[in-house]
């Protein structure tokens, strides 16, 4: 039987995290890396785009907190967040599957230390039943709920 590896997705700001190192670098190191421009970002759509597309799990990492580039997306980052994960607790998904940092890491070095150890809580849930997002959340609760 084969081990099961849980696949996580790490949105991280190019402000905070990993800015001083070449993205090739740390894309090598990092599986399913996407830096972004800002955590605020991202909305709902993109988050269950990401379990849709196969994420059983699902890191944002931001600015620390009243220190964001563009004022407050690392807030609005973390309400979406919130906001996300009672909607999965509602339809039965962990809301452990997504987490937010808020720090700052400028060389990337915290990175694939923080994919491993949400891959390592990951592995403790189990794979997330596929299809679950996409069958029980239609698009219309997440626009309502900020995202598109």
């Amino acid at each position: 039987m084969s081990q099961y590896k849980p696949k996580v997705v790490c949105f991280s700001c190019k402000f905070g995290w990993g800015y001083l190192t070449d993205e090739d670098t740390l894309s090598s190191k990092i599986e399913n890396w996407i830096p972004i421009i800002c955590t605020g970002k991202i909305d709902a759509t993109h988050m269950i785009d990401a379990f849709d597309e196969g994420a059983d799990g699902i890191l944002i990492l931001g600015c620390p907190e009243g220190d964001c580039h563009y004022q407050d997306g690392n807030y609005e980052a973390k309400k979406r967040v919130y906001l996300l994960r009672r909607l999965l607790e509602s339809i039965g998904i962990e809301k452990e599957r997504i987490r937010i940092e808020l720090s700052i890491d400028p060389e990337g070095r915290r990175i694939p230390q923080l994919v491993k150890e949400m891959s390592k809580e990951l592995a403790k849930l189990g794979p997330l039943k596929r299809g679950a997002a996409a069958e029980e959340m239609p698009k219309e609760a997440i626009k309502a709920r900020g995202g598109k």
